[in-house]
């Protein structure tokens, strides 16, 4: 895999510009994706992590799953929304 990205970005570096937009679309496309996948792994009352700003850790309770975001309260009583690959489950939803 490491070889393989090695030679991607050494390809990278040869690329016209309308090559190299094409290349970027595509990088974003599959950001997107992810987004998308990591979002919807999550479900409501999950309890997550995730670094804020300043690189500071923020946890808290998933509330709103969207499309590629999430909603979350943190347990300060803050609202983030937070792309779905930015968080990471620490544990199961506590039922109610």
């Amino acid at each position: 895999m490491y070889m393989k990205l090695n030679k991607l970005i050494q390809d990278v570096g040869v690329l016209n510009n309308d090559e190299l937009n094409k290349v970027v679309e595509a990088v974003k496309l599959r950001r997107n994706q992810l987004h998308f996948q990591d979002a919807h792994s999550l479900k409501f009352r999950d309890r997550v992590s995730f670094q804020g700003r300043h690189g500071r850790t923020e946890t808290g309770t998933v509330e709103k799953v969207k499309i590629k975001y999430v909603l979350v309260r943190t347990d300060a009583g803050q609202r983030w929304n937070v792309p779905g690959s930015h968080l990471t489950l620490i544990k199961e939803a506590v039922d109610a």
